[in-house]
């Protein structure tokens, strides 16, 4: 369950990331009190997580593929560039997270 718990932790945050990046700087009030709000509840799937992740694997997978998804998003639906650096560097977060994942309870 703490998998799930993580897992909408994660869409969450993307969400609220998403939603602060619509707001223009909170000059477009209701996405800025959107995003906040989405962020505590993403804050309060995540510890429900750690009820059965370790932490540090938790909080790893979570920013790691927060990171990644917020950046496809800000280049799909944003139209932002990214840098063939910053695609590498995406992949070596990913390449972290799994290791994290597979290595970080032994």
């Amino acid at each position: 369950m703490g998998y799930v718990f993580l897992g909408l932790a994660i869409i969450a945050c993307v969400a609220g990331s998403s939603a602060l990046t619509a707001s223009d700087g909170m000059v477009i009030k209701k996405y800025g009190v959107l995003g906040v709000l989405i962020f505590a509840i993403s804050y309060v799937l995540l510890s429900r997580s750690i009820l059965t992740i370790n932490i540090s694997i938790a909080y790893a997978v979570f920013c790691g593929v927060g990171i990644i998804l917020s950046g496809i998003i800000s280049m799909v639906v944003f139209k932002q560039r990214m840098t063939v650096i910053g695609v590498i560097c995406m992949i070596l977060i990913l390449v972290a997270c799994v290791i994290i994942h597979v290595f970080g309870s032994m």
